[in-house]
């Protein structure tokens, strides 16, 4: 099985020891890496840890964090499914285009008491290279919203994206009807 130690020498081969808030190893050998938020060059990071990290031996789930500030603006906002949709229409798949809300990504959306905002959603194919930079964009769109606790983005492939889930007005603007 992995150990912490083995996983810390990765990381700091990967990334300045300034930027590493925690690593953690269960007794699977689920390994859990916290950075700090503001880490320069995140996407190629990531890449680069989950790559390094998937090469020991015995690693089992790799979960890659980065710390949240809070911020308490003080400001009273109403969170609705609308607000948050509205927001995620900035997150733009650079392949295609088109925001993640009018191609379809997005499956499911909840607001929960706490103020955590829980988000289904799918690629348009399993192989999609952008995946991590997507959800990290989304994640990152719905904690810029004032009063939002927290965004937990679950991805799925079932049932599989097709064209169809894309919004009549960008099936039009995309030639598709």
């Amino acid at each position: 099985m992995v150990t912490k130690e083995e996983v810390e020498n990765v990381v700091k081969g990967v990334i300045d020891e300034r930027f590493i808030r925690s690593i953690e190893v269960d007794e699977k050998g689920n390994v859990t890496v916290t950075l700090a938020k503001e880490v320069p060059n995140i996407d190629s990071v990531l890449i680069k840890l989950h790559s390094e990290i998937g090469k020991l031996e015995g690693v089992g789930l790799i979960t890659i964090n980065r710390e949240r500030e809070t911020k308490e603006t003080g400001e009273k906002v109403e969170l609705t499914k609308d607000l948050v949709l509205e927001k995620l229409k900035e997150v733009v798949d650079p392949e295609v285009g088109v925001d993640v809300v009018n191609l379809g990504l997005i499956y499911e959306l909840e607001i929960r008491p706490d103020n955590t905002v829980y988000v289904k959603m799918t690629m348009t194919t399993p192989g999609c290279p952008l995946t991590m930079w997507i959800l990290r964009a989304v994640e990152d769109k719905i904690l810029e919203i004032p009063g939002v606790k927290d965004a937990e983005i679950e991805l799925t492939f079932d049932p599989p994206w097709t064209p169809d889930r894309i919004s009549p007005e960008y099936k039009k603007r995309l030639g598709l009807y």
